[in-house]
């Protein structure tokens, strides 16, 4: 009884302590979701990186994962660009009833092939055209994030020399070209070569060891283990069952995406170290930049143009259909983000991700009657005047319902740029 009278009070104390954090989780919840935490229906885990998927030079693309690679999570097709289907292998003969298409850009390009959330997939929303009725829709990926121009002309000017047959060339672009390349401005790299971030790092990799090796080493495990634990916090914070555990969840992985900010941070110029080391010109990224700060902005949209342009030209003169569309940018929007989306947004106002590929989406939309008349179809407002969560993470992918609306709207525009069924 002794004990029991001296640690009543702290057990009663303890147990009110709980249940305040478990009302506040659950109106954290249904602040956010509009439901109740205990009806919270389990979310389909997302692809993870797979360990053993590593990237690597790639003579003509810049880089791509392991070639035809089945992992139990990342599989790639014989090119190394993610295909989560069992894909064929390109040069390949289509079939008589066959429509084949090969989808380019960067990772939402990747994800409209391979939807990571569950969301309709390009080749499901394809097949539902009246124009394919009867036919077998075909669809290959050769988007890889953070993919930009040219590289994506450089891919399909390999296909064409392959003799592969396309019916369909689709392009999904816009944020990466901006971004990456604005990247590779500050990192001393040409904006007309593939992502620094990517190249660089694979170029520390075959410099020899010394203690810049050493300090990227060390950032790249906290960048790669801060990035793995927020995605696994993101999952869990998705399928929490209790206002304990979504508070719990949501304390995590703020410190883990603060973590990963900051590793990130310490990351970039670590890389950039890397240029005077004699990475640049190990793998060939030492060519003199040619633009300014200036006009760095200005340059990357009139090379995408030209890299467009010359893509439809390609396409047509294989008796393609060529399609560019630009992609949604939740940092470029008129959209009235959700709390969760308004939490998920969060990059840094200096970042190229929102930074650069704003100033990109701006010029893109102070020309929109120039680029439509070139054929190239804005997809920027696609998620205006939608009030569910669309945005499902800082660098702004989709989540299921976004996948599937971009999958949608995707096939649309195919079907109205291939015309009436009778003309199939």
């Amino acid at each position: 009884m002794y004990l029991l009278k001296k640690a009543g009070p702290w057990i009663v104390s303890a147990v009110l302590c709980l249940l305040a954090v478990e009302i506040l989780g659950a109106a954290l919840f249904y602040r956010t979701t509009g439901s109740l935490i205990y009806f919270n229906p389990p979310k389909a885990a997302p692809t993870v990186f797979d360990p053993r998927m590593k990237r690597h030079l790639h003579p003509y693309f810049g880089f791509t994962g392991p070639y035809s690679y089945r992992g139990s999570f990342y599989r790639t097709n014989n090119l190394g660009f993610t295909q989560i289907e069992e894909p064929r292998e390109v040069p390949f003969r289509a079939e008589p009833n066959d429509f084949v298409v090969f989808v380019f850009g960067g990772s939402v390009a990747a994800r409209l092939v391979n939807p990571v959330y569950g969301g309709t997939s390009l080749q499901q929303a394809m097949q539902k055209l009246p124009q394919m009725e009867g036919k077998n829709v075909v669809v290959y990926n050769m988007a890889q994030g953070p993919g930009k121009q040219p590289q994506q002309l450089i891919e399909l000017a390999y296909l064409i020399a392959a003799g592969q047959h396309i019916d369909l060339v689709l392009n999904l672009d816009g944020a990466m070209e901006f971004a990456s390349g604005y990247s590779n401005f500050e990192n001393g790299i040409d904006p007309i070569f593939p992502p620094s971030e990517i190249m660089l790092a694979i170029g520390n990799e075959l410099a020899p060891i010394d203690d810049t090796s050493q300090d990227y080493y060390e950032l790249a495990y906290r960048v790669t283990h801060a990035r793995a634990e927020s995605k696994r916090y993101t999952l869990l914070l998705d399928n929490s069952r209790s206002g304990i555990a979504y508070v719990k969840n949501s304390i995590l992985k703020a410190i883990y995406d603060r973590s990963l900010q900051s590793a990130l941070s310490a990351y970039d110029p670590t890389i950039a170290k890397a240029t005077s080391e004699g990475v640049r010109s190990r793998i060939g990224l030492d060519m003199p930049i040619k633009t300014t700060k200036d006009r760095i902005v200005e340059d990357i949209f009139e090379m995408w143009i030209r890299c467009s342009d010359l893509m439809n030209t390609m396409a047509n003169s294989s008796a393609a259909t060529y399609l560019n569309i630009v992609h949604p940018n939740g940092y470029y929007s008129k959209k009235v983000l959700t709390e969760s989306e308004k939490t998920i947004l969060n990059l840094p106002e200096t970042s190229n991700i929102r930074q650069a590929s704003s100033a990109g989406y701006a010029l893109i939309e102070s020309h929109a009657d120039m680029l439509k008349s070139r054929g190239i179809v804005s997809g920027v407002a696609l998620f205006d005047g939608i009030p569910d969560t669309v945005y499902a993470d800082s660098t702004g992918h989709f989540g299921k319902f976004g996948e599937t609306m971009l999958a949608n709207f995707v096939a649309g525009q195919a079907g109205l740029r291939l015309g009436s069924p009778q003309n199939k």
